[in-house]
């Protein structure tokens, strides 16, 4: 129906459902990830949540979103698990190098002598950070577009992921869009914590799916 039609009062219905309905995908994820073991339960429970945001976004979410996000989540359990398992061993690997490159020994030397050219203090760390950063927000971004790659397509996990990490790379712009969205409402839900329970996981899901499926409609034709 034409919102215009609807007058302020049919819109101002309109907008309330679309945010019970944001609140209630979120509520179904932190379900999911809680069901699923945390871990186990991450990726199903995104790709489950991607899935019914997109219909949120297109109008087309249905009466039995509940019954919808359990099938979504049970049928892409397994395939959202063998996916997000290449981003789980990415992020042992960078989390352990990161606290390789600020070990507590390090930073003491640093204290106790800090003009002497430790290893916490020199360039080369420095240098490592700054790449590890990168190596991070790369993955994330990469990871946000499995996501939606998942909740699109059933495709091989091997292909998932090389278009999971080719695209944010051949369009440097969405990487960089969706990196400075993620870090935007981190901000924000750093200052206002009482959003995270409400819309923490399906806020940045419902952008990033806006995000990468405008770029994923323009590839369709060649994938």
């Amino acid at each position: 129906m034409n919102e215009e039609a609807l007058g302020w009062a049919g819109r101002l219905m309109l907008w309330l459902d679309f945010a019970v309905n944001l609140v209630l995908i979120n509520l179904l994820f932190v379900t999911g990830v809680l069901a699923g073991g945390i871990v186990p339960g991450l990726f199903p429970s995104a790709v489950a949540a991607s899935t019914m945001l997109a219909r949120l976004r297109t109008g087309t979410l249905g009466e039995h979103p509940v019954r919808d996000f359990i099938t979504a989540y049970r049928s892409q359990f397994l395939h959202a698990n063998k996916v997000g398992s290449i981003f789980w061993v990415a992020a042992a690997v960078l989390v352990l190098n990161g606290l390789s490159l600020v070990s507590p020994a390090s930073l003491h030397a640093a204290a106790l002598d800090p003009t002497a050219p430790t290893a916490a203090s020199s360039p080369v760390r420095a240098v490592l950070l700054v790449l590890s950063g990168v190596a991070g927000a790369a993955t994330l971004a990469a990871a946000g577009t499995a996501v939606d790659v998942c909740t699109r397509y059933r495709d091989t996990v091997f292909r998932t992921w090389r278009l999971a990490f080719m695209l944010p790379l051949a369009s440097p712009l969405l990487g960089l869009s969706l990196i400075a969205s993620y870090v935007g409402m981190a901000t924000v839900f750093a200052g206002i914590n009482v959003l995270i329970p409400l819309i923490g996981a399906s806020l940045p899901l419902l952008l990033s799916g806006w995000l990468v499926g405008r770029h994923l409609s323009a590839l369709e034709p060649s994938y």
